[in-house]
């Protein structure tokens, strides 16, 4: 599989628009494959595996004009544009979702991950670093090892 990242390939698509509504998310990203960064710095991002997609991806898998990354209220969801494959997000194969940081993409299976530097508000997260007291700076996650000692019947 290749990819490449077309810097044509948004000129056939629409011109970022201004206010708030389609605020661009600052250090958004997708990984391809884990091998690959690609900086989302645009309002709408069309992935595929034809030339004239902003980011090309050249696998048999993924449909012509597969799915649109767009900038909508500071973050970006993402859309299924009727690909033959499929796009799932987290497993669940989706039409259209908001897409969060750390969220894994399956594009007809090709892997892919966004990745965001801060997080979105309302995912239902919480602050855990005051929860425990005096245990660092981050919040550290507790397991009780009944949990994991537990025999399969």
């Amino acid at each position: 599989m290749n990819w490449m990242e077309n810097p044509n390939g948004a000129s056939d698509q629409k011109k970022d628009s201004e206010g708030p509504d389609h605020a661009i998310p600052e250090n958004a990203f997708l990984i391809i494959r884990g091998t690959k960064s690609v900086p989302l710095k645009q309002n709408i991002i069309r992935i595929g595996r034809y030339q004239d997609n902003a980011i090309v991806i050249d696998d048999p898998r993924v449909s012509r004009h597969h799915a649109e990354l767009r900038a909508i209220n500071g973050h970006f969801d993402i859309f299924d544009l009727n690909s033959s494959g499929g796009t799932y997000i987290n497993g669940m194969r989706t039409d259209q979702a908001i897409l969060y940081p750390g969220d894994h993409i399956s594009l007809a299976g090709v892997e892919l991950l966004f990745t965001q530097n801060e997080l979105l508000p309302n995912r239902g997260r919480r602050d855990t670093s005051t929860l425990t007291p005096n245990f660092g700076e981050r919040g550290t996650a507790f397991f009780r090892t009944t949990f994991f000692n537990r025999k399969k019947k």
